[in-house]
């Protein structure tokens, strides 16, 4: 019955609100700021945690992985993401997570400030600042329906204030699904997610589509032994909706499989971790379309549930390469 429920709940979440088809829309993505994966450690093995999904991160690369949790913990990350006249804009990360015999349970907050810009008059006068930001606040509820199979939904609000004038503002529900599966051969995993669903809205004749994803991930311990651990992961995810070509703005949509294999994102990356203490991380991201790709670098460290990580990741042309710290707590 408990399995039954489960797979009823998480059926409902991707269900429950329908999504239009690719070929329907060209979209324009509200709330892009989501898209931008968080995790000090994930952040150091390429931005792959689809197929890990072994610590709170988990909720949002892929929260079947929750209920597989072998502890309760809590994690925060910090992301400066501006230098020089952007040097007040930064992202913030909180993840929780507590198992109990009715599933794990896990909230998240995702904020990304922004930064301030000159608010001016029709004259050009100087009216004082504004502040643009985006703030999501997240539930979850896993189920583990094997003790090598977890199930999982989730329940996001999002809000983005641009300016106070007239549309600056938007809220959205938002609502996502994940499950993540130990298979038979041993220290394989593998990780299928569904985030940030909801349907498309229409505003002034302009359609906009919520920044629904798709993820795929494997991970793969290749070593795991008293002193050393190895383990190697990749990624792919996938934005679910249609882009707008510069040369077809008046062609009719159609699904071309060789352009959303061109539109999704790669990543892969690889930790070495010594005396579960110590760990070494190196990676790669690869998404062609959003002219974002490069190496990531971290380190870990970790002591009677104490934990710090570092990362160093590609943020873009805009924002160059950037420093991520995280820390957390296992209990």
């Amino acid at each position: 019955m408990k399995i039954i429920t489960a797979l009823t709940v998480v059926a409902l979440t991707i269900t429950v609100f329908p999504i239009p088809s690719f070929a329907e829309t060209r979209d324009t993505t509200d709330l892009v700021w989501l898209i931008i994966e968080p995790g000090g450690r994930p952040g150091g093995i390429g931005k792959t945690f689809t197929g890990v999904a072994d610590t709170p991160e988990a909720a949002y690369y892929n929260c079947g992985g929750l209920a597989l949790l072998e502890k309760n913990g809590v994690t925060v990350m910090h992301e400066p993401r501006g230098a020089g006249e952007l040097k007040d804009m930064f992202m913030d990360y909180m993840a929780g997570a507590y198992r109990s015999k009715y599933g794990t349970f896990a909230g998240t907050v995702n904020y990304h400030n922004m930064g301030k810009s000159d608010w001016l008059d029709d004259q050009g006068q100087f009216l004082g600042y504004l502040h643009s930001y985006g703030v999501a606040a997240s539930a979850y509820w896993s189920y583990p329906l094997r003790p090598d199979l977890g199930l999982g939904a989730g329940f996001t609000y999002a809000y983005q204030h641009l300016s106070d004038q007239a549309g600056g503002t938007l809220g959205l529900p938002l609502v996502s699904a994940g499950v993540l599966y130990k298979t038979p051969l041993k220290g394989l995993d593998a990780g299928l997610a569904f985030n940030d669903m909801w349907k498309n809205r229409e505003s002034e004749g302009k359609v906009y589509a919520a920044p629904r994803q798709a993820r795929l991930g494997l991970s793969y311990k290749a070593l795991s032994t008293e002193k050393n651990d190895i383990l190697v992961a990749a990624d792919m995810s996938k934005l679910l909706m249609n882009f707008k070509e510069a040369d077809d703005e008046n062609a009719e949509p159609k699904v071309d499989l060789s352009r959303e294999i061109s539109q999704a994102v790669y990543s892969g990356g690889i930790e070495y971790t010594y005396a579960k203490m110590v760990s070494v991380r190196g990676g790669y991201y690869y998404d062609f379309y959003g002219v974002l790709k490069g190496m990531t670098l971290g380190v870990g460290f970790a002591y009677r549930g104490f934990g710090f990580d570092y990362s160093r990741i590609p943020e873009g042309e805009f924002f160059g390469e950037q420093n991520r710290f995280g820390v957390s707590y296992a209990f």
